[in-house]
This record gives structure tokens, C-alpha cells and sequence, in this order.
């Protein structure tokens, strides 16, 4: 009977999450929040269609679990350590900043203890990433300087959850029966480390045991052997006095090491999103509809406090974590909600009489409006950052040096730091105008000259020297902020030569519009080069291949400005390999023409004729037909395209052509 109760509960929630969830896209709302709303209106305090919330929890819990092992599987410490001072300083900061000032308000008005105050500070310091992160990539935002601040502290703080969690117990320490302070600190230590010396000894073994296994059982039976792990590595930790969420964690940092790691992704996926949704429908049906009726102003008065707190502390640390203003401005703006883990800490706090009550009303309903007001909030951000500094003046000298034509190198991530280089080796000066403090130090490092500044303001440029320059390069990956930089620089000096990276061809023509010389589309230049790498293992010769790379940019850029635009006719590369042409073969040591000469290789039999050898830079021509071949000379050879290709095989040693 039981069981049948629950899975009408279970079917009462899919079902009343599907018209929610389809109103919210509709409304492009997050999709946690129609979870949440679901809950609430399905819930005990509202139409009772699940009358007991406590059958849902369960799953809820598990949701909770395998929501931390796709953290642990992710791994994301060594990302951590690739995005450095943002992530750990400025998460750290943000985090305690915005739990003291939490904590603070709380208890100067008197409403709660010192722990739940410390409590409720705790669950306001973690940020959505879950929502904030699709909302970034329609803005297109992701990969600009506060899209990657953002992510570092988001990372930081889906990490910090797991020690907040094992450290909840110490926080709800209460009467004369409970175990003090220390014996919890050592139990949480005793669970920690034990669960540290498992993962350090299953991250070595479990691996190739599994790698070694799906070889001879086949993928089939992968999964179960990697449900196997994740189950026994779940029972092992517990065990050892955590929790079942610390004990999936871990089982994800021990998959995370395995070859098949794509096969245990794809198989718990589905899993995943399922159980989470479980999760916050259970946790909207906590709320009271009644309790928000009576108090809408308190918890709008809530919401508004999260948000201007958390916006207001997160500013400072990420300046104290080296972030420009604008840049520090606009995360600051993205991290101003309460995020989904904030659920899971107040799940295991409930569990511990941290919060309950009213306050758990309170918690939930500021949660849900923090969270609806993450696109609005977000929006704000370019107006905000507009009043803000474009140099980290603190950090930056005021004045720049006289520059004159040198090249601005817009961003230091791997396509500026290439291009800085280059340019530094062919003795042209450079100074690169970066956003991000790490890579600053990168640039510093490299002994190439640096302005920590956003290029998006004019005050970074100009300290850059762009009136004065000769050429921009801009590399950065977010393409507003690349337009942006654009038409500054051109309205500032309407002579330089500006050169953009855009990741996508149909940026190119908006960039061309604002302002840009040449722009480069990631996706379409790749696709030359792979056309290039097959021509030349295929031995078509140079001229043919640079031609046909020449009518693939001259078509694609053309049919951008007019669709109905075709290739001309005669243009194909067929028509281009059929007729007679030529090319440069360079002699190799390991070759079998080294040592020869052309009367002994019958190259005319191939129907190919050599006018000229270069040998030390002095060309030959005609070639003596009995002087041997040396290495390092380069042959010029004149014929139809396959048979150049026949007499470059018979240079190179080609078994099927010396037996010719």
C-alpha cells in the first residue's frame, strides 16, 4: 500500500511539473524555479494533491547525492587551479563577506540566536550557478571577464558546500547532552580524512580495474560495475562517519579518473536531472502560499536585502581577488541570488533544528523571488558598470608611456599570448590591454607589457596607446565585447588597422560594420585547415591548394553579403587539378632522389619536367641532367596534377612507383 501511495505522489509531481516548467520556457524563466512553484502548488499548504512530503524527501536525498557526485565526477579542483586568484580568493571572500553581513543584520535586529543567524548567513552566501550560467550564455556573456569571474566564484562555492555540510553539526551543538564542539570536530576530521585516504587509494586502483574490466565485459556492463563502485564507496564513507551526499562525491572523484569516464556521464545523466527535480519540487513543498499572503512585504523586504548584500560584498572581493571595476561589477550583479546548494545546506540544517518555522518559510520564498530576478538583475549590469572605472588604477599606473605605432593585443588567452609573441620575436612593439589579473601575470611573466584594464572602456585604450598604434588585435572571445572594443578603436583612430578572432562567421559582417579590417571566424578558418591538411596528404601541390583556399574564403564571405550568391563557374577545384600546373619539392635527406641524378630518376617518363633546381640559394636552370641531387635542394616541377603527384612519389622512394 505504501508503495503505491508513493508512486502516486511521485506521479502527481511529474505530472504538475510538466505545465509549470512549460509556462516558465515560455516566460524564460529558470527552470529551479518552476520546480520550486510546483512544489508550492501541489504541496500540503496549498492544493494537497502530495499530502506528506516526507515520502518525497527521500528521493529528494538522493537527488541531493547524485547531484554532488556529477560534482565530484566533474573534478573541478584542477579547474580551480587554472582560474587561481579568482576562485580562491575572491570565492573565499565573497562567501565570508556575505555570510558576516547576513549575520550581522540578524542579530543587531534581535530576531534569531547567534547559530541560526550564522546559519541563515550560510545560506545566503552561496550563488546560483545552475541559473545563472544559461541566462550569461543567451547574453552571450560567457566567455567575456565577468562571465569567467562568475564562474570562479560559482566553482569555489559548489566546492565550499561539502565542508559546510560536515561542519553543520558543530554549528547546531545545543544542551548539556550534546557532544562538544571538539568531539565533533574530530568525528568531521576521523570522516574526512578517512574519506581522503579511500578516494587517495580508489583513484589509483578503481580506474584500471574498471578500464581493464569494460575491455573484456564490454560497455555493457559498465555501468553496473560503476553503479557497484558508486555504491560501496557511498556505504564505505558513511562507514567512516559522513554523509551519503560526501560518500558520492567522493565516488565521483574516483570515476573521474577512469577512460570510460563519458560512459558513466551519459549513463547517470537522466538520473540526475530527475532526482534534482524531485529535490526542489520537495523542497516548494515546505512553503506556506499562507505564510507569503500575510508577509509579502517581509519577504520582498528579504529579497531586496539578499540582493543588494550579496551584490555589495561580492564587489569588494573580487576587487581584493585584482578584478577590474566594470569587471568586478557586472559578477558581483550575477552572484546577487540564493543558489541551489543553498537548498542542500538547508536540508541537512533542518535535519538539525537550524532552521524550521517561519524561517524556513522565509528562506524558501526569498530563495524563489532571488532566483526569478536573476535575468533583470543581470541586465543591470552594463548600465552599473558604464559609471565604473575601466583600469585597475590601484594596481596600474595612471599614465601610460607615449606609444607610437606599436600593436594593441586585446586579451592574453592563448590566441593573444601567440600573437604578443610573434610579434615580440619580429622585433614590433606590443602591450596587451587584459581584463583578468592571472593572465596579466602571465603577460608580465612572458616580459611582455601589460595594462590590467577592460578594453570595453575607453580609458584602458587609451592608456594602450590605440590613437597612436599601428594595429589592434582583438582575441578576446566574447563577441559585444569584441564589437564594442571595435568601434572605440576606430572612433579613436580611424587609420588603424584592426584584426578581430570571432568564434562564429556570422559575426563577421557586424564586426566588419563597426569597424573591423579583417575578422577571423574560428569555425570557418578551421575547416580551411582541415581542407589544407587533407590537399597536402594527398600530394596536391601548393599553388592548387592555396588557390582553392582562396575561392572557399572569396564564395563563403561573399554568399555572407548576398545568400543568393553562387561559386563562378570554372572556379572547382577539379577544373583547377585538371590543367597543367606547377610545384616546389625540397629534397630530403631520407628521400631516394638524394644522391641521384635526374637522368637516373626518367622523371620525363612521369610527363614531368624540372626547368629549375635551387640549391643554397642559387638557382640552376636549366639543371644538369648527371649531376647527383643533394640534400636540402629544391626541385620546381611542371606538369598535369597526378602526374606530379606520381613523380613526387618516385622522389620520395614510393615502393609502387620504384618498381615503375
Amino acid at each position: 500500500m505504501h508503495g503505491s501511495v508513493f508512486l502516486r505522489d511521485l506521479a502527481w509531481v511529474l505530472a504538475a511539473s510538466l505545465p509549470v516548467l512549460f509556462v516558465f520556457r515560455k516566460l524564460k524563466a529558470p527552470s529551479i524555479a518552476a520546480f520550486l512553484v510546483t512544489g508550492m502548488i501541489i504541496g500540503p499548504h496549498a492544493l494537497a494533491l502530495v499530502e506528506d512530503p516526507a515520502r518525497v524527501s527521500g528521493i529528494a536525498e538522493l537527488g541531493v547525492a547524485l547531484i554532488l557526485f556529477f560534482v565530484g565526477l566533474e573534478f573541478p579542483l584542477s579547474r580551480l587551479k587554472a582560474l587561481g586568484r579568482t576562485a580562491l580568493v575572491g570565492g573565499a571572500l565573497q562567501m565570508v563577506f556575505a555570510a558576516g553581513v547576513t549575520t550581522a543584520t540578524l542579530l543587531a535586529f534581535g530576531v534569531v540566536g547567534a547559530r541560526e543567524a550564522l546559519f541563515a548567513g550560510l545560506l545566503v552566501s552561496v550563488s546560483s550557478t545552475a541559473v545563472v550560467l544559461p541566462v550569461l550564455a543567451s547574453r552571450d556573456e560567457l566567455g567575456s571577464p565577468s562571465g569567467k569571474q562568475f564562474l570562479g566564484v560559482a566553482l569555489f562555492q559548489d566546492l565550499a558546500v561539502i565542508p559546510l555540510i560536515l561542519l553543520l553539526p558543530a554549528l547546531a551543538l545545543q544542551g548539556a547532552g550534546a557532544p562538544g564542539t571538539g568531539a565533533v570536530l574530530t568525528k568531521v576530521g576521523v570522516a574526512v580524512l578517512g574519506s581522503a585516504l579511500l578516494v587517495g587509494i580508489a583513484r589509483f586502483v578503481v580506474p584500471r580495474v574498471l578500464d581493464r574490466f569494460v575491455r573484456v565485459a564490454g560497455p555493457e556492463t559498465f555501468t553496473a560495475a560503476a553503479l557497484v563502485v558508486l555504491l560501496g564507496i557511498v556505504a564505505l564513507v558513511e562507514t567512516a562517519g559522513a554523509s551519503a551526499a560526501m560518500g558520492a562525491f567522493a565516488a565521483g572523484i574516483v570515476l573521474a579518473e577512469s577512460e570510460s569516464i563519458a560512459d558513466v556521464s551519459s549513463t547517470f545523466a537522466p538520473f540526475r536531472d530527475v532526482l534534482s527535480s524531485l529535490f526542489f519540487v520537495s523542497v516548494g513543498m515546505l512553503f506556506d502560499l499562507g505564510f507569503l499572503a500575510k508577509h509579502p512585504f517581509l519577504v520582498l523586504g528579504g529579497a531586496v536585502f539578499v540582493v543588494g548584500a550579496k551584490g555589495l560584498t561580492a564587489y569588494p572581493a573580487l576587487r581584493l581577488a585584482r578584478a577590474v571595476p566594470k569587471t568586478a561589477a557586472r559578477a558581483a550583479l550575477s552572484l546577487a541570488n540564493v543558489g541551489e546548494f543553498s537548498f542542500v545546506i538547508a536540508l541537512a540544517g533542518g535535519k538539525l533544528a537550524l532552521l524550521a518555522g517561519e524561517g524556513q518559510q522565509l528562506f524558501v520564498a526569498v530563495a524563489v523571488v532571488t532566483i526569478l530576478l536573476v535575468p533583470f538583475v543581470i541586465s543591470a549590469g552594463p548600465a552599473l558598470a558604464a559609471r565604473l572605472p575601466d583600469v585597475a588604477t590601484d594596481r596600474e599606473p595612471v599614465t601610460s608611456e607615449l606609444r607610437r605605432g606599436h600593436v594593441v593585443v586585446v586579451g592574453y588567452g592563448l590566441n593573444g599570448s601567440n600573437v604578443a609573441r610573434v610579434l615580440g620575436e619580429t622585433g614590433l612593439r606590443t602591450v596587451v590591454v587584459e581584463a583578468d589579473a592571472d593572465r596579466a601575470d602571465n603577460a608580465r611573466r612572458d616580459g611582455v607589457p601589460v595594462l590590467l584594464a577592460d578594453a570595453t572602456g575607453v580609458e584602458g585604450l587609451l592608456m594602450a596607446g590605440v590613437v597612436r598604434a599601428r594595429a589592434v588585435v582583438v582575441t578576446i572571445p566574447d563577441p559585444s565585447a569584441s564589437r564594442k572594443v571595435v568601434r572605440l578603436c576606430r572612433s579613436r583612430n580611424a587609420d588603424v588597422r584592426i584584426i578581430v578572432r570571432t568564434r562564429y562567421i556570422r559575426e563577421v559582417e557586424e564586426l566588419r560594420r563597426a569597424g573591423a579590417d579583417e575578422v577571423i571566424p574560428e569555425e570557418f578558418e578551421t575547416s580551411i585547415e582541415i581542407v589544407a591538411r587533407v590537399l597536402r596528404s594527398l600530394h596536391v601541390p601548393g599553388n592548387l591548394i592555396a588557390t582553392q583556399i582562396r575561392v572557399l574564403r572569396d564564395e563563403t564571405y561573399r554568399k555572407l553579403r548576398d545568400p543568393l550568391a553562387r561559386p563562378e563557374a570554372g572556379r572547382r577545384l577539379s577544373a583547377l587539378m585538371a590543367a597543367g600546373t606547377s610545384d616546389l619539392v625540397l629534397i630530403l635527406p631520407e628521400m631516394a632522389a638524394a644522391g641521384k641524378t635526374l637522368g637516373e630518376l626518367h622523371l620525363e617518363e612521369q610527363h614531368v619536367a624540372v626547368p629549375a633546381l635551387l640549391r643554397d640559394g642559387v638557382p640552376l636552370a636549366p639543371p644538369p641532367l648527371d649531376v647527383p641531387i643533394e640534400a636540402g635542394d629544391t626541385l620546381l616541377l611542371v606538369g598535369a596534377h597526378e602526374d606530379l603527384v606520381h613523380a613526387t612519389r618516385r622522389l620520395e622512394g614510393s615502393a609502387s612507383e620504384s618498381s615503375e
